[in-house]
């Protein structure tokens, strides 16, 4: 049920199938009639009516509202282009079991990733728990549906991924070949704190505490949005809302740096730290990254890597896993598990070392 503007006298309606309603003088105005008409029209509704592709389409326009437009991105483009396109339109209190089946094998004989594939198995699953909430469907046939597991290939792929970290002696090649101070005072924040890059594009001189030695992430940068190149809201989540501890080292750093900027004519606390008036460019940060990489002869890793790289070298060098986790603005510690359980594993000798000196006395009993 789309609002619309009327350019013509400047005001707002709202259309949906043989439903039209004008005369808004504010958008808002027609949003708020919007969200009265779905839900008088969800209470009065017979579930055995309503079609699959009505309960997305209906699913995405609740998405859009709530989420961030490079979510609703992703979502549209794999109900929209993938779902809707290769599944019968039934009324949705018709699909069964059977149908839900049949799609499944389609996605698995797709030419995607198993995490993508699950992405849109999950997606169609989704669209069956919306019609349960808002159009009253009693039985959910997408139960069935079970995640796909990674292929041999995947795996080995994702074992190989894990060596796709730099340690200090990598990081200080690579950046003793950034030539761009800011791009270089960049990189340093993403591999000394493991802030994500959104999180860093967003930052404003005003969310960095000195005097603490902190970094207040209370929002993050969006690129390609449909109110233009960028936007900046709310973290990814919302324990993604964090103080990080800078120490003195990397503080002292900053504030040399912000020293520099101060010199720039009209600089305020308002600006962003990395880009001045307006956030950096993400294909020159790429560009500039790629270039150093070339340049010190150190392994290839993407921008999100350095964010890795924080991580393994806390963790390997035995730092609290809790800490660690809090640290990254992880939703939940068991993510931080299942991304680096592996470098646990490497502290298993010193585990053994510390039981077999700690029960000598025990065991002589």
């Amino acid at each position: 049920m789309p609002v619309y503007k009327n350019k013509s006298n400047n005001t707002w309606y709202i259309k949906y199938k043989n439903k039209t309603k004008r005369g808004f003088k504010t958008k808002k105005e027609a949003l708020q009639y919007e969200a009265k008409m779905k839900l008088s029209m969800v209470e009065n509704l017979d579930v055995q009516d309503v079609y699959f592709s009505d309960v997305a389409l209906d699913y995405l326009d609740t998405l859009k509202k709530n989420t961030r437009f490079s979510t609703f991105q992703k979502c549209n483009n794999a109900i929209v282009n993938i779902i809707l396109k290769n599944v019968k339109n039934k009324k949705i209190a018709m699909v069964n079991e059977i149908d839900c089946r049949s799609f499944y094998e389609y996605v698995k004989g797709l030419d995607y990733s198993t995490v993508y594939k699950n992405y849109i198995l999950n997606k169609y699953k989704v669209i069956f728990k919306h019609a349960q909430i808002y159009f009253k469907l009693h039985h959910n046939p997408s139960s069935v549906i079970e995640q796909l597991k990674p292929t041999h290939e995947e795996k080995i792929k994702q074992r190989n991924r894990e060596s796709n970290i730099w340690g200090n002696d990598e990081f200080e090649k690579f950046i003793s070949c950034v030539r761009k101070p800011m791009y270089k005072e960049l990189f340093v924040l993403l591999y000394m704190t493991g802030m994500r890059l959104g999180e860093a594009l967003a930052l404003s001189w005003k969310d960095f505490d000195s005097v603490n030695s902190l970094i207040h992430i209370t929002k993050s940068l969006t690129r390609k949005t449909e109110h233009g190149l960028y936007e900046i809201g709310e973290p990814k989540n919302f324990s993604s809302i964090r103080d990080i501890s800078l120490g003195i080292n990397l503080t002292n750093y900053l504030l040399e740096y912000k020293k520099r900027e101060q010199q720039t004519p009209g600089f305020n606390d308002e600006w962003f730290i990395f880009g001045k008036n307006k956030p950096l460019p993400q294909t020159t940060i790429d560009r500039v990254k790629n270039r150093a990489i070339n340049e010190s002869g150190v392994p290839k890793i993407k921008i999100h890597d350095l964010r890795h790289s924080h991580a393994s070298f806390l963790i390997g060098n035995g730092m609290n896993i809790v800490a660690v986790s809090k640290r990254l603005g992880h939703s939940d510690i068991n993510m931080t598990l299942k991304v680096y359980t592996h470098l646990l594993k490497k502290n298993d000798k010193e585990i053994i070392d510390f039981l077999d000196d700690s029960s000598q006395n025990l065991l002589k009993q």
